[in-house]
Order: structure tokens, then sequence, then C-alpha cells
């Protein structure tokens, strides 16, 4: 199948009349659509249609976002054991709607982080004990919003902070690529999983390296200096969940 240009408020029109409710649509979605907006000249051929449905009603989506420079770059994966659907867009720009063998999603997913000037190194997951973070004391984190609310950059703010650690500061100003994976896991009739799960993890590239954010209880961020392996070393693993669970709302549906 050619890829398709469509924004996500056109695709959700079209999967609309394909009589595809809401409540179907992966939780990603139903945040990104407020009413589905009627897509300008004729409707696309069914198989576009039956695409963009099987994306927004994907039980296990997986995206990537790379920001630099002031743009993100997205690919959202609607992960199916046998062919996945993909929605990729940049900024404010249409989305651009494919489909992909489930074994090409790795290197998808590395050429979108290769082309975002990601230094990655071999896949490789570094554990790290929640009780080793670097984190904010509240004083320092009231130091840091007072000086944000006074209209300091981020760099100033935390630069006037007292007894902030050299790697906590550059990861928090840190002006690299900034990476996000999330996995969205849905299950409208409740055979997997009664309501909706998510996880997400997200890294920083500062001048010192690479910096892994993790929001574990509470507000504040845990940081967690990192090798560039971090990256591919999570995504691998969290990819073969999102196909087990694919897999599994095939075999509880029955062949979408």
């Amino acid at each position: 199948m050619s890829q398709v240009t469509a924004t996500i408020d056109q695709a959700a029109h079209w999967a609309g009349g394909a009589s595809v409710p809401p409540a179907r649509w992966n939780p990603v979605y139903r945040a990104l659509v407020d009413a589905p907006a009627p897509a300008p000249g004729e409707a696309p051929a069914e198989e576009t249609v039956e695409l963009m449905r099987r994306q927004l009603t994907a039980p296990a989506l997986l995206t990537v976002a790379v920001t630099t420079g002031g743009s993100t770059h997205r690919l959202r994966i609607g992960v199916d054991p046998a062919t996945s659907t993909l929605e990729r867009s940049e900024g404010d720009q249409p989305s651009q709607w494919s489909e992909s063998a489930a074994q090409e999603l790795p290197a998808l997913i590395t050429d979108l982080l290769e082309r975002a000037g990601v230094d990655l190194s071999p896949a490789r997951l570094d554990v790290r004990r929640s009780s080793d973070a670097l984190s904010l004391s509240p004083q320092q984190a009231a130091a840091a919003r007072e000086g944000l609310a006074r209209g300091l950059t981020p760099e100033q703010a935390f630069a006037a902070v007292p007894g902030l650690d050299d790697s906590l500061r550059d990861a928090l100003t840190a002006t690299g690529p900034r990476i996000s994976l999330a996995l969205t896991l849905h299950d409208p009739q409740g055979r997997q999983i009664e309501r909706p799960v998510s996880w997400s993890r997200l890294w920083a590239s500062g001048r010192k390296g690479l910096y892994r954010l993790d929001q574990p209880d509470g507000p504040e961020l845990a940081v967690h200096p990192v090798d560039g392996g971090d990256v591919l070393g999570t995504v691998l693993p969290i990819l073969e969940q999102a196909l087990r669970f694919a897999a599994g709302a095939t075999v509880a549906g029955g062949a979408r």
C-alpha cells in the first residue's frame, strides 16, 4: 500500500464513516481528536480507510518522538504481529499513513532516531536503582520554580540553584535531542486488561552525555546518567511487549 497524507482529524472522520465509534479508539487518538473534521474531496479507497481504522483502534500503540531544534518528529505504530500500521508526522504538518511488516519496526525506529541526530549505541538496558537517581530537593525545586516564574531561562534558573549536582543541572538544561517513548494498551472488550495501561520514558541529551528522566512516584523527575545503548535497550523489549499484547488481542477478538 502506498503512503497516504492526511491529518488525524481527517483520518478520524473517515474511520467514523466506517462505523468505528471513538470508544474503540486507542486512548491516544481519543485525546488527540476533539471532533472528526470533514475531509476535503472524495473519501479515499476502502483499503486506505481500513488502514486508518486499524491505526486508530490499535490495541497496542507505540509512540516514538524526537524533539530537536524546536521541531518534533513522531512515529506512532499500531503494533500488529503480522502487518503494523504507521502514522508519521513532523510538527503540525499532516501525517503520513502507511503500513509495515512487524520485523521491519526496529529498523524504522532506529532510522527515525539516527536522522534526528541521536547518538545510538548497541542495545543495552542500564539498570538503575531509584535510590541512586539524581533529583532536586524540595528547597532546590522551589528555588528553580521561583527563577522560572521570574522569567529566567531554564539554564539561568538552575544555575542559580544552590548545591545542584553538575550532572543534574546538565540534564535539566539539556538542549540536545530529547527522545520520548510511550506505549498505550487498551482492550475495549476487557479480555486482557480492564482499563487502558500507559507507560512512558524520556531521555535528554546534555553537554556531558545522555540522561534518562523518569517520574516514578510523583511530579519530581528522577534523573539517571545512562549509556547511549539505553535507548534501544528500552525500545526493543517494549516493542516485544507490545507485539505480545497485540497478538493476544488478535486471538481473543478473532482475525481483524
